[in-house]
């Protein structure tokens, strides 16, 4: 530990983030590590961006470049803090290989209002979710990270409902086949726990619901 204003050189920045092996972090993580005052801790944390060593992702929060194996979507917690918020739509339905376009944008659900965040390793999107909603999600390891996602079930469900809405950005997927791998059992258990007539409707309209 240092003392409050001394300054840190950037090799010991970086021996810092290594030995505490900080993939997405903050600046109050810093401070907690250094005891550098916040001003100088922004300071110092900059020009290692200005070394293309760190990126900005929000104000007071940055992605450690020097980590060879991070997955974009580990950034996901620390857009939405303090609010919750988990991988969903698209992008979730991606991961697991239940659709065949890969999306360009990173979606995820929060309860906090509709935000988009475009970064250096990746855009953002954040749809609001009730939060008595947000469930059906699990921390999913990427390498020596993680990040919170929806099983596939709820994620198709969590699109097929706030797509219901008519000034929704967001639609029902589409399937050249028709063809969904996925537990229907538990794709209908969990259309029930929206308690939602029109997401049922929704879901027999595209011959999920049988």
């Amino acid at each position: 530990m240092t003392s409050p204003d001394s300054r840190i050189s950037a090799a010991e920045l970086i021996r810092l983030m290594t030995d505490h092996r900080l993939r997405v972090f903050t600046t109050t993580d810093m401070l907690n590590l250094t005891k550098m005052t916040p001003s100088a801790a922004t300071v110092a944390l900059q020009r290692l961006a200005l070394k293309n060593i760190l990126v900005r992702i929000k104000r007071g929060v940055w992605v450690n470049r020097l980590i060879t194996d991070l997955n974009p979507l580990e950034a996901a917690p620390y857009l939405s803090a303090p609010w919750p918020a988990y991988i969903s739509f698209y992008s979730a339905l991606a991961e697991y290989g239940k659709v065949e376009e890969i999306p360009h944008i990173i979606y995820a659900v929060s309860p906090a209002a509709t935000r988009q965040y475009k970064t250096g390793i990746g855009n953002f999107q954040f749809c609001r979710l009730p939060a008595n909603l947000m469930w059906g999600y699990a921390i999913k390891q990427s390498g020596r990270g993680g990040y919170p996602i929806a099983e596939p079930e709820k994620a198709l469900l969590d699109l097929a409902y706030l797509a219901l809405s008519r000034r929704s950005a967001v639609r029902f997927p589409y399937k050249r086949d028709g063809k969904w791998d996925l537990d229907m059992d538990k794709l209908k258990s969990y259309a029930r726990r929206f308690d939602c007539r029109p997401l049922v409707d929704s879901l027999k309209k595209n011959n999920l619901w049988k």
